[in-house]
């Protein structure tokens, strides 16, 4: 009879099935693992079967329900169905694992589901402001409590009538440019779409919800806070470039807007995002600079730089990572501290235009 082999659980597998004493102390523990040990994969299969569990830590989500999930597939095309399916056949189409693993059917009902999840979302909002309102007027008007809440209650039904209406909404609310690129990380690593879906909703709408906006605005801000990053820790490499009039702007948008799962190998990003998840998506912006590190000379040697920046060279997520890391205590603390909050705190934005 044939032994089947086995992996030797690593360091971060061992934790995993220690339980802490805190949460917190359980999850610095394991980022400490990820930064200096890494997530190993299985040797026949080169992939990391535990990976999504470790995400799911990391990103604090409890396991959904999956019929949840169905229900909001079996609604069938949202309002924005056709701007999905005009982006998801372009997804990874150069990655022959991620194009064996993930169909782009899956793709397009993750991404639907999402924008029917925001859909409700908006008029769940939009519902309990008119609540609010009537309450505001019925109290200034005087009217009795079993008036008012008639009022609202009628009210109430005439919102859910009208928010049928595709116009209440705007598509780019629903979803936007460079989501199904995000979204393929988490189709490839999890062992269903109902995990990714769960793990997809939190990293976008927790961790860099002003990625969403509909005008970019996370991304925009992280751009400027990107130019400003590379002035302190490159002056001569931010000083060429400049002078080519190239900024972030031009060479970093497709990296900043997808967390680098633009640049190939997808094997290198699922590495970059353990990093990325474990200790934040802001540091995705010195994630970029150390890929502009990695090719400097070829940078500064060349009369047309933005040739070289078009397309960024294959990542090498262990190298990116430790430069990025070694970048952080050269930023001042104002510096970092609007890097860290750029991708969800609006309250940020007009100092980083400023800069």
């Amino acid at each position: 009879m044939r032994r089947t082999a086995h992996r030797r659980r690593d360091q971060i597998e061992s934790a995993l099935r220690k339980p802490p004493i805190v949460i917190d102390q359980g999850l610095s523990e394991l980022r400490y693992l990820i930064l200096t040990q890494g997530l190993s994969n299985d040797s026949e299969s080169d992939f990391c079967t535990y990976r999504p569990y470790v995400w799911s830590l990391l990103l604090k989500v409890s396991p959904l329900q999956a019929k949840n999930y169905i229900n909001l597939i079996h609604r069938g095309a949202s309002p924005a169905y056709s701007k999905i399916r005009n982006d998801t056949f372009r997804t990874l189409t150069t990655d022959i694992l991620f194009q064996r693993r993930v169909s782009e059917t899956s793709l397009i009902r993750l991404l639907n589901a999402l924008a029917w999840l925001r859909w409700d979302e908006y008029h769940s909002r939009r519902q309990h402001g008119q609540i609010k309102q009537l309450r505001r007027e019925s109290h200034q008007r005087g009217h009795s409590p079993g008036l008012s809440q008639s009022r609202i209650l009628s009210s109430t039904s005439d919102s859910t009538n009208a928010s049928s209406e595709v116009g209440n909404i705007a598509v780019s609310e629903l979803y936007v440019q460079g989501l199904n690129v995000l979204a393929a990380p988490f189709l490839y690593t999890c062992n269903s779409e109902t995990q990714a879906f769960a793990l997809l909703d939190t990293f976008v709408h927790t961790c860099c919800p002003l990625y969403l906006k509909p005008m970019l605005d996370g991304v925009h801000l992280g751009l400027k806070i990107l130019d400003a990053c590379l002035q302190i820790i490159d002056p001569t490499l931010y000083t060429y470039l400049k002078s080519k009039l190239l900024t972030a702007e031009l060479y970093g948008f497709a990296s900043v807007l997808t967390m680098s799962a633009c640049t190939p190998p997808l094997n290198e990003v699922l590495i970059l995002w353990d990093f990325l998840i474990a200790f934040g998506p802001h540091m995705n912006i010195l994630a970029v600079i150390a890929q502009l590190l990695l090719i400097r000379d070829s940078l500064l040697a060349s009369k047309s730089p933005m040739s070289l920046l078009r397309t960024f060279p294959l990542l090498q997520a262990k190298k990116i990572i430790t430069l990025a890391v070694s970048f952080v205590p050269q930023l001042p603390d104002e510096l970092y501290d609007l890097l860290v909050r750029h991708p969800y705190d609006e309250s940020a934005a007009e100092q980083i235009r400023a800069l």
